[in-house]
């Protein structure tokens, strides 16, 4: 898995929707899926590679106490 599968998928454990998306080949990202339920809508946004990064190690973190 690479950094940004890792990211959605420690976002999947916490019960976040993510997708990764690249849009060219040197832009790759983590898109979120967010409902508000006041305009009982969905809002996608991308997150910032820090956060990117922190959800990845978060991933990390929790397979490795399953171990």
């Amino acid at each position: 898995m690479n950094i940004y599968e890792k990211a959605v998928a420690g976002m999947a454990l916490q019960n976040h929707d993510a997708d990764v998306i690249q849009q060219s080949a040197t832009d790759i990202g983590v898109w979120v899926n967010v409902w508000s339920h006041d305009l009982q809508d969905t809002h996608t946004f991308r997150i910032h590679d820090e956060e990117v990064t922190w959800w990845a190690e978060y991933y990390d973190e929790q397979q490795n106490e399953k171990q």
